[in-house]
């Protein structure tokens, strides 16, 4: 007699098709035969797991095609079998698998848009936090500002796409008839949760790349160093700079705290 162990593994090499044939001794015929009625799990095995990627991904199957979402989902359970009863998590790795098989054909795109899509299934599971307005800023004096962590809100994902990723999206909504141009360039997206409001928002280059080190952990002067020298910009001109991301991050709601750095270790 099989093992429940040794039976659950029958089971799922039978319905994932990996071995057809691991049921049909422990299946009785009755006027159906074992293959047939092992066929009916194993068709709703995908099918679930197509339905869980549609849920999360449903531009990517409006791009892609129906019938082409329930091929590549086949696949993806194949090589990233779900290991939580949680089917909401089943895609988490969906944008790679698609970079994997798309990476150097003119789809590529599709990993991007997946990513900005499982962005948005990220941000909504997760707690809403207060915002950080500007003028709680104002407690600290002008030179502590470079010495300040700014915490990037748990509810906030960020994306820097080679393809105008956002605008695909928009494109892909019901009711859209726009037409994007692929070759227009990238963009960097900054995905938030506003109440029960999910809002995307494009961001200039040196705001992205501000905020991404910021959600790092790095202390305000050293995560606009490097991007100033980089510029060439005067002290003047980076402080400007400096200021307009500062003001666009935090009225975006980007921010929920803001707290000084340890002061450096230093030896007696």
């Amino acid at each position: 007699m099989n093992s429940l162990r040794e039976l659950q593994a029958s089971c799922y090499r039978a319905f994932t098709g990996t071995d057809p044939t691991a049921l049909e001794d422990l299946v009785h015929d009755k006027g159906i035969p074992p293959e047939q009625r092992i066929a009916v799990y194993r068709n709703n095995h995908r099918e679930i797991y197509r339905k869980a990627l549609s849920a999360s991904y449903p531009v990517v199957e409006r791009l892609a095609g129906g019938d082409c979402l329930a091929g590549l989902a086949h696949q993806y359970s194949r090589q990233h079998p779900s290991r939580c009863g949680d089917m909401q998590r089943f895609g988490a790795r969906f944008a790679a698998f698609l970079e994997r098989t798309y990476g150097n054909t003119r789809f590529r795109y599709l990993s991007d848009v997946a990513e900005l899509e499982w962005a948005l299934e990220e941000v909504h599971l997760e707690p809403d936090e207060p915002r950080l307005h500007i003028q709680q800023l104002q407690k600290f004096a002008d030179g502590d500002y470079g010495n300040l962590v700014l915490e990037v809100s748990r509810a906030v994902r960020l994306l820097s796409s080679r393809f105008p990723v956002l605008a695909i999206w928009r494109a892909n909504q019901p009711g859209s008839d726009a037409r994007v141009d692929l070759n227009q360039g990238g963009q960097h997206v900054a995905v938030v949760k506003r109440g029960n409001d999910l809002q995307m928002h494009l961001l200039e280059e040196i705001t992205f790349d501000l905020v991404r080190e910021l959600a790092r952990g790095t202390r305000l002067a050293d995560a606009w160093q490097p991007r100033a020298t980089e510029t060439g910009a005067s002290d003047a001109g980076a402080a400007q700079d400096l200021a307009g991301a500062l003001h666009t991050i935090l009225s975006l709601g980007l921010v929920a705290g803001v707290s000084p750095a340890d002061p450096p270790s230093t030896l007696p």
